[in-house]
């Protein structure tokens, strides 16, 4: 009778838990932003399928060691980050899953930071398989970066940067 009970309250702890973890997939950008201004920790935050073109994403939010709050793709290499684009990072516990830049270049100097603002820093974030592929400023010699990291206890693992053809560096930090 106890195991039966145990495990009766393990469901309903599972249940009440995977209730509390929101999976939303967002196809434009304002769809995006609300998103993330509604974000608690463990939420997943998914970018449709397409091209996103000129869209200069902001993941600020605040997860925890046990539940980051996840910036990902429907399908990997079905999205694509386009045209005048980037991506800013801010806040804590955060993870960036699966983007792809190309066919464009970032209109700020950086394609992907670790930061909003001086003040703003991203800490304990992970960006992971994500892609930037000649995402080069076409004027070679107008400076960029690719990643810029700032912020701690961040990691960059398993992403393909290949293809800078202008001044600046690949990755700063």
């Amino acid at each position: 009778m106890q195991k039966h009970t145990l495990y009766l309250a393990f469901i309903l702890l599972f249940s009440i838990t995977s209730c509390t973890q929101k999976k939303n997939t967002v196809a434009t950008l304002q769809q995006f932003n609300t998103a993330v201004k509604n974000a608690q920790p463990g939420d997943v935050i998914t970018l449709a399928n397409g091209v996103w073109n000129n869209t200069e994403l902001l993941f600020a939010a605040k997860g925890t060691a046990e539940k980051p709050i996840t910036l990902t793709v429907e399908d990997k290499g079905k999205v694509t980050l386009e045209g005048q684009s980037n991506l800013r990072i801010a806040g804590e516990h955060l993870i960036i899953n699966g983007l792809v830049f190309k066919n464009g270049y970032t209109p700020t100097n950086e394609v992907i930071s670790f930061k909003q603002n001086a003040k703003t820093l991203a800490n304990n974030t992970r960006l992971t398989e994500c892609v930037i592929d000649n995402f080069s400023n076409p004027e070679r010699h107008e400076p960029d970066t690719w990643v810029a990291i700032y912020g701690k206890n961040n990691r960059i693992d398993h992403n393909h940067l290949t293809g800078k053809k202008n001044r600046g560096v690949t990755a700063d930090g």
